[in-house]
């Protein structure tokens, strides 16, 4: 019994601590998806023109 509190004591921590590293780190901009299909257009319009 004491065991499994223990497992679950400290994988609770692992799971906090992964919590708070991804908060605190930068925040990745995340690009609309109309932008990603803009790009995509665009590429393969390159590739026609070439």
């Amino acid at each position: 019994m004491n065991d499994t509190h223990l497992l679950i004591e400290t994988e609770a921590r692992h799971q906090i601590a992964e919590r708070v590293a991804r908060a605190a780190g930068p925040r990745v901009p995340s690009v609309a998806p109309r932008h990603k299909v803009a790009q995509r257009l665009r590429r393969f319009a390159d590739r026609i023109d070439n």
